[in-house]
């Protein structure tokens, strides 16, 4: 069983848990788990929502929902500007002073629905307790009632309604205990273009550029996102950094054809020998065929 420590490790261990990448460095297995929250569901409700920009009108309602939302200084510079606040939490005191209306909000651990994970995973969210007060979807459509406005108070029917435009069309009833990982997009080759084979031992490594899971429009223009960002760093196999000796962390060069890319090595266990991943905005002009050194 590998060792795990969180936050800097005061001597050699297997691996670590970190917010700060910088504390990477040295260690052959990193778990980095940032504090911000995950914004994946963010991005998704935007693509879903419209492709526009935001306007740069100041609020006149704000709706805040989450008690890890309102303690955000940069909601509470919106609270300020907008003409009435309304928050959605389980505990007043991170709404004092601070909204106009408060209603009852309620954890993961009272009510039914789903939960995507920073890996992208979608999974089932099971209701383990009652919770003291109405559920937040119950509540929600008595008060779209009042406005003539039908909203479902069932998780599942208020699911299959978004399933479509989020989730691939899947349905509530389909997910079972193991989520898997989205899909990865095919990309149809260039005319002309011919796949490449892997490269020969002893010739260099194959290249594979990946596409983040966290990526689009919302994610490109939004500062608030980009702790989801690749970082600027190449994935090697443990034979091929050994080989090399490039340690876990350090300044490597990546090369091919007379194009270059300086960036940082990160040792992946579950990689293969011969090949290395790069995240195709780091990657460049590099073509499949590159050779990886320790920078100087």
């Amino acid at each position: 069983m590998n060792s795990i420590t969180y936050g800097p490790p005061s001597e050699p261990v297997d691996a670590i848990v970190t917010d700060d990448p910088a504390q990477a460095t040295g260690a052959p297995a990193v778990y980095f788990l940032p504090l911000t929250p995950n914004g994946r569901g963010i991005s998704d409700a935007w693509s879903a929502a419209a492709d526009g920009e935001p306007g740069d009108d100041e609020p006149r309602l704000l709706v805040i929902s989450g008690d890890e939302a309102a303690r955000d200084p940069s909601v509470r510079a919106l609270a300020e500007k907008a003409m009435a606040v309304i928050g959605i939490g389980m505990f007043e005191d991170s709404f004092r002073g601070l909204a106009d209306l408060v209603l009852p909000g309620t954890s993961y651990l009272e009510r039914d629905g789903t939960t995507v994970n920073l890996e992208g995973r979608l999974q089932r969210q099971r209701r383990a307790v009652l919770a003291p007060v109405p559920d937040v979807l119950a509540w929600l459509a008595k008060l779209a009632g009042r406005f003539d406005v039908e909203l479902s108070p069932h998780a599942s029917v208020v699911f299959d309604e978004i399933a479509g435009t989020c989730f691939g069309g899947i349905s509530l009833a389909e997910l079972g205990d193991r989520a898997p990982l989205p899909a990865a997009e095919a990309k149809a080759l260039p005319a002309g273009a011919k796949k490449t084979k892997p490269a020969a031992r002893g010739k260099g490594l194959r290249l594979v550029a990946y596409r983040p899971l966290f990526s689009g429009a919302a994610v490109e223009r939004t500062a608030e996102l980009d702790f989801q960002r690749p970082e600027r760093e190449v994935w090697l196999s443990p034979e091929d950094a050994g080989k090399r000796k490039i340690r876990n962390g350090a300044p490597v060069t990546v090369s091919s054809n007379g194009t270059s890319v300086e960036l940082r090595a990160r040792i992946a266990r579950d990689l293969a020998p011969g090949a290395v991943r790069i995240a195709a905005e780091h990657a460049g002009d590099l073509h499949a065929t590159v050779e990886v050194k320790a920078a100087l």
